[in-house]
């Protein structure tokens, strides 16, 4: 038989004896235990949320729009200016709000906001899927038939085809 590793999280049980423990603590250790469940088909991914409160605003230079939500001058700087407002409504979002990412720069201050999103930027995929198809069937169509036996006539193609 094969000697086994001893575990990280397994506690031996002369451990407990070894040490004193103070007043008020109970004699008895525990260790940790990993517990693995598998994840159901329908269980969805948690939300991204950010809390605000961790996150320092950036002293750059700002101006605000008729909105109310902040807008940096820089268009070349991201920062956390995508932080200000929220990408499908426009709200402010404040300092003590959940802030929903979507893409990692889209801050929305909703999960209806973040899903009215998704579903529009789904929706443009499925016309852009649907324009690219149609623009190939009419490209397919639109050009002339390829010539049978060189740059011979019509006719003389129609007559090759029907001696077959």
């Amino acid at each position: 038989m094969i000697p086994r590793a001893p575990s990280l999280f397994h506690i031996e049980d002369g451990v407990a004896a070894a040490k004193p423990m103070p007043d008020g603590v109970s004699g008895e250790l525990v260790g940790l235990r990993l517990i693995i469940q598998p994840s159901t088909p329908r269980q969805r991914p948690p939300m991204a949320v950010l809390r605000r409160s961790a996150v320092r605003p950036s002293p750059s230079p700002a101006m605000t729009s008729a909105s109310g939500c902040l807008q940096l001058r820089d268009e070349g700087f991201m920062g956390l200016g995508f932080l200000k407002c929220c990408y499908c409504c426009h709200k402010k979002l404040d300092a003590d709000m959940d802030v929903f990412v979507y893409k990692g720069e889209q801050a929305f201050c909703s999960a209806e906001c973040r899903s009215q999103e998704m579903a529009r930027e789904e929706r443009r995929e499925i016309e852009m899927l649907v324009r690219r198809r149609r623009e190939a069937f009419h490209s397919r169509r639109a050009a002339p038939p390829p010539k049978i036996g060189g740059g011979s006539t019509d006719r003389q193609a129609r007559l090759q085809i029907a001696a077959w």
